[in-house]
């Protein structure tokens, strides 16, 4: 759907007896007579709407000043094929100031956003009139100082030490020693309503925003302390963090096979009265709780226990894989284990024949873990999968999920659009979730309501209402959506958009005034257009709502401790561009050799590998059209609307994120095989 033009923007009025120049902070402490002779230097120039005035890179041989219409300034990150608008200009503002006093590249570029007149200033003019009056370039200096001055104070930074200091323990109360740990900040003290927060890296805003949130947004003054001042004290006041006492019974790792116990022949009867008492045994609770330490100190995101003819073997989902748990459970153990993870469960321990699903809660060295766990029923017995939900992965923000800053920064500003769509799609298991989660983190305050509809309800958000779908008593996603819709939400997060109802009130809802996130099973990113438009969703509704899709996978990340340089073969590079991906014989490549912070794999974690593409005006036109492909909108988003996953798989290589290997399994191979 075309855009309606944007109105003119008038210029500004100059007050008679007054420079050009007066409008200008650059020029306004000049000497009247001086205004006057540059003035008449000025470089009128003129851009029709979408000209380039100067590309990133570009020489730094002149400042222009807006005497009409509107610029855009934008930085083009060529390895991601991103465009990340920056800042809008209008009459009255300038741009260039710096590059006109130091010579150096443009460090952003800047487009017309309509039909625009400028008044440029070149170098050489400049530096002509400070060599004929040098006081000019003192004012100037003077101004360049004042501006510094003035950056200094807004971002309130001092320097200090924390010798002799002792933190107020309220302070520590409030945020959490896991979040101070991974930032490098902590708050100290707080006189007058004002916090100090001392920290070697007082650049890392997205930490600030994170320790700011914690304190109520109360105003901070933040201390740049040295790295060892930091850690000495750190370790002297915080130490390790104090464990409660578990839920549930928990055990350290169990190694080798379990301990023979005495009621091994009692099960074999199958025998559910007996098999219930055995559940209860000490050896059984051990057993139990030493499976579950192992799957949460190792990390895992889930346990399959599941029975096989003669034993019953456990394994671990570690960083994407299946991994098999050492020891042997023999099958007479079966039923007691079953038994004794239902009734945690608080599910039905005499229901063997239908699937049954429950949860399990507990404590672990003082941090808390919810267990979904699900039942069925196979041709050797009852299998049981659960999965490990950890609630400290809600501290995760936006800037520490996604590794590429400027696709980060992106992503965040659409999770910040008072209104429109905005879908997370890729496969079970790329986590969507995470990523929906740290942007309702990030979004939450007392003034914003947020409704979500879940199926099912995978972390407990304080401050949100939540609500869990039941399709047996008729109440899906649309049926609360609707209901959603009488609620006077902000953000509504629906879980999945399952068909074309739910999807047609999502865009609705985005139209009428909330933001609108939900989670979407595609592929890449132009596919979720493709497979709204199959919903029998209006094109125009698309266009119109729909603000832009992340599509999302998981790699595993090379462990920082152990990680070295390592070359690629021939095969591997040839492997890599035939997916998409922007390497050749100088691209460096790293692996893990193993150590033990990550128990000899070489990998630590995971990290997510994103494809980003932004609803822009050329986009929405494609969308709008009657007959629209994949192509037709890759086509459309071209102007550095869209980052594909191979793009964004080059920034990780070349950072040392992760490996090929890990690249090339996830990635499409460009000629479709």
């Amino acid at each position: 759907m075309a855009q309606p033009a944007p109105a003119p923007v008038a210029a500004p009025v100059v007050p008679a007896g007054e420079s050009i120049l007066d409008q200008v902070e650059f020029f306004r402490p000049l000497p009247e007579q001086l205004k006057r002779q540059l003035e008449s230097r000025l470089v009128k120039k003129t851009l029709k709407t979408g000209e380039i005035l100067f590309n990133q890179g570009d020489p730094g041989d002149a400042m222009y000043m807006v005497w009409s219409g509107q610029l855009a300034v934008f930085l083009t990150d060529n390895a991601l094929g991103l465009c990340v608008d920056l800042a809008k200009l209008g009459p009255g503002q300038s741009i260039g100031e710096m590059a006109l006093v130091t010579g150096q590249p443009r460090s952003a570029s800047v487009r017309a956003m309509e039909e625009s007149q400028l008044l440029g200033v070149s170098r050489d003019i400049f530096y002509a009139l400070v060599q004929a009056a040098p006081q000019v370039g003192i004012m100037v200096a003077g101004v360049l100082a004042k501006r510094l001055d003035t950056v200094n104070k807004q971002q309130g930074i001092e320097f200090g030490t924390l010798k002799g200091r002792t933190p107020d323990p309220a302070l520590l109360e409030t945020v959490p020693s896991q979040l101070i740990k991974r930032h490098k900040m902590v708050p100290v003290s707080s006189q007058g309503g004002v916090v100090l927060i001392a920290t070697p890296d007082p650049a890392n805003r997205l930490g600030l925003d994170d320790i700011k949130r914690m304190l109520g947004d109360q105003p901070v003054q933040l201390m740049a302390v040295s790295e060892q001042d930091y850690s000495a004290f750190v370790a002297t006041h915080l130490g390790a963090p104090t464990a409660s006492g578990p839920k549930v019974p928990i055990t350290r790792t169990l190694s080798g096979p379990p301990k023979p116990v005495t009621y091994l022949g009692l099960v074999d009867k199958d025998d559910e009265k007996l098999a219930q008492q055995a559940a209860a045994s000490s050896d059984i609770v051990n057993l139990v709780s030493a499976v579950l330490a192992e799957g949460i100190e190792r990390g895992a995101s889930d346990i399959h226990m599941e029975p096989e003819r003669k034993t019953f073997t456990v394994r671990y989902r570690i960083d994407g894989r299946m991994v098999v748990r050492d020891g042997v459970i023999p099958m007479t153990l079966h039923l007691p284990i079953v038994s004794r993870l239902k009734v945690l469960a608080q599910v039905n321990i005499a229901e063997k024949r239908l699937p049954q699903d429950g949860r399990i809660s507990l404590e672990y060295v003082g941090k808390p873990y919810d267990l979904r766990l699900a039942t069925v029923n196979t041709k050797n017995g009852e299998k049981i999968t659960m999965r490990i939900l950890d609630a400290s992965k809600l501290d995760q923000n936006l800037g520490s999920i996604i590794v590429a800053e400027k696709v980060s920064s992106v992503i965040r500003k659409l999770f910040y659009r008072p209104n429109g769509l905005v879908l997370v799609t890729g496969p079970t298991g790329s986590g969507k979730t995470t990523t929906l989660y740290a942007s309702l983190r990030e979004r939450m305050n007392k003034e914003i309501s947020i409704c979500t509809v879940e199926d099912p309800i995978e972390y407990d958000l304080a401050g949100v209402t939540q609500v869990q779908v039941n399709e047996g008593i008729g109440l899906g996603f649309a049926e609360v959506l609707r209901t959603f819709m009488r609620q006077d939400p902000d953000i509504i997060l629906v879980g999945e958009t399952r068909d074309g109802t739910t999807a047609r009130l999502a865009c609705n809802a985005a139209l009428t005034g909330h933001l609108v996130l939900s989670s979407f099973h595609t592929n890449d990113a132009p596919s979720a257009v493709i497979r709204l438009r199959s919903m029998e969703v209006e094109p125009y509704l698309i266009a119109s709502s729909l603000l832009g899709v992340v599509n999302q996978r998981l790699v595993r990340r090379i462990c920082p401790a152990c990680r070295v340089e390592q070359p690629a073969t021939e095969l591997v590079i040839k492997n890599l561009q035939a997916a998409g991906v922007l390497v050749d014989g100088t691209t460096k490549f790293f692996k893990g050799t193993g150590c033990d912070k990550c128990n000899n794999e070489g990998f630590k974690g995971r990290v997510g590998v994103y494809e980003l593409l932004l609803s822009g005006p050329k986009v929405r036109d494609a969308i709008s059209q009657k007959e629209c492909s994949m192509a037709d909108i890759r086509n459309a988003a071209a102007d550095g609307s869209y980052v594909s996953l191979a793009r964004f798989s080059t920034h990780l290589l070349s950072q040392g994120y992760t490996v090929p290997s890990e690249i090339i399994r996830i990635l499409p191979r460009e000629d479709g095989s």
